[in-house]
């Protein structure tokens, strides 16, 4: 017996945060930075949810995924743990690399080794199920979500700007839908 055809999902939209006012009126746009209101926001790498495992150092966690981030940022020769606990901070200085395990990572494989997982981690532990179900719910009833943060590189692998963690939510979100609608 096969499956009935199901209408595809609207796959969620990775929206470059100055391209969010060139957007068709009516559309449903979703902020996810740590400006956005609740719960959106807790979908910042900038927000405490504790716990967070880092990568490269097993046992050791953070507070933060931007924690996790700026503090295995090599700078002079040295990481800065200080950056594991408490909300997310920017660290100043021009990294060499970021530290995983004995390793220095240049930024694209730090971003696939480190930033994305760690960040992936969060969506799967810390979020409200809810939240998720909601963006998943949405997208397969056919309506298109455009999702932004503050950033506007959505390429991990352009390594001149910072990456917009919105993208690596809409490439989550749309991996789940496709799960979800048994298409993967």
């Amino acid at each position: 017996m096969s499956r009935p055809i199901q209408p595809p999902f609207a796959r969620a939209v990775f929206t470059p945060r100055y391209h969010v006012e060139n957007l068709p009126r009516g559309s449903v746009i979703i902020d996810v930075s740590s400006y956005a209101a609740e719960p959106f926001c807790t979908l910042s790498p900038m927000w405490v949810h504790g716990g967070v495992p880092i990568p490269g150092m097993p046992g050791e966690t953070s507070d933060t995924v931007e924690g996790i981030w700026q503090g295995l940022k090599v700078i002079r020769g040295k990481i800065a743990s200080r950056y594991f606990r408490g909300p997310g901070a920017k660290r100043g200085g021009k990294p060499s690399g970021h530290q995983f395990g004995r390793k220095e990572l240049a930024i694209v494989e730090a971003r696939r080794r480190i930033y994305i997982p760690a960040y992936e981690w969060v969506l799967e532990n810390c979020i409200d199920p809810s939240v998720i179900a909601e963006l998943i719910a949405t997208a397969i009833s056919g309506v298109t979500q455009h999702i932004h943060d503050v950033g506007d590189n959505g390429d991990p692998n352009d390594a001149d700007q910072p990456l917009a963690h919105a993208a690596v939510l809409v490439q989550d979100i749309n991996r789940r839908c496709t799960e979800v609608r048994g298409e993967g």
